[in-house]
């Protein structure tokens, strides 16, 4: 037998095989954790132009997922953001609330999938109310995960959707012309098979339509722990 078939036989296994133990987004752990929960903290930095004005801000993000299949391949997610920023220099405030289901196909490092999501958004202008929204849409995630060492992961993912079909309370029109997630982030093992830590970096893109359109931008920060369990 040739000396370069064996090579090759085992750097294909390592590829399929190994990647194979990293796919779910969150996960870092492939076929050992069935499911897993997140719950993480974040700072924000928030430029509106819907308030006209930029400021810092805190987030709420936690969510819980899983993956199935004999090789990993299928993954789910459900997911929940809440950001809310305060605009100290003109007294205003924006808050929003999502919540995103995704469901996607992994191959080798690479996911793609569909995305579900849900927006509830206030709004507060220099002491004037100028939205409370809520609406659904659709949209595609898509991203590659990859692991390292024993157990760690990192991740680039990213989200794009529109909402065109927001109900505001208040007498105006609004719609979510575009939202755009670039997501870059990773684990680490804190336990053999419990607990992660989890970390990362997004930038979130909200373009807003009412009577203008406005652009809305979230830098955000983050760390967390993860639950991951095997059943």
């Amino acid at each position: 037998m040739k000396p370069w078939i064996p090579i090759c036989r085992v750097a294909l296994l390592l590829l399929l095989g190994k990647t194979g133990a990293c796919y779910a987004l969150g996960s870092g752990r492939g076929p050992q954790s069935d499911f897993f929960v997140d719950v993480q903290y974040a700072f924000t930095t928030s430029k509106s132009k819907l308030v006209g004005s930029n400021d810092t801000g805190t987030a709420l993000r936690y969510g819980l997922g899983g993956f199935a299949g004999s090789n990993s391949n299928l993954s789910f997610l459900l997911h929940f953001d809440q950001d809310v920023t305060n605009f100290q220099l003109n007294s205003s405030k924006i808050d929003m609330n999502w919540q995103d289901t995704r469901v996607r196909y992994h191959l080798s490092y690479f996911y793609l999938g569909a995305l579900f999501t849900r927006l509830e958004m206030t709004a507060d202008k220099e002491g004037t109310e100028i939205v409370d929204a809520a609406g659904s849409g659709m949209g595609i995630n898509a991203g590659a995960l990859i692991g390292v060492g024993r157990g760690g992961s990192v991740y680039i993912d990213v989200m794009t959707a529109t909402l065109p079909n927001m109900k505001n309370a208040i007498d105006q029109e609004i719609s979510i012309k575009q939202r755009m997630d670039i997501d870059l982030g990773g684990s680490i093992d804190l336990t053999a098979k419990l607990l992660d830590m989890t970390f990362g970096y997004k930038i979130r893109n909200v373009t807003v339509q009412t009577d203008s359109t406005y652009q809305e931008a979230l830098y955000t920060t983050y760390a967390g722990i993860r639950m991951s369990f095997q059943f």
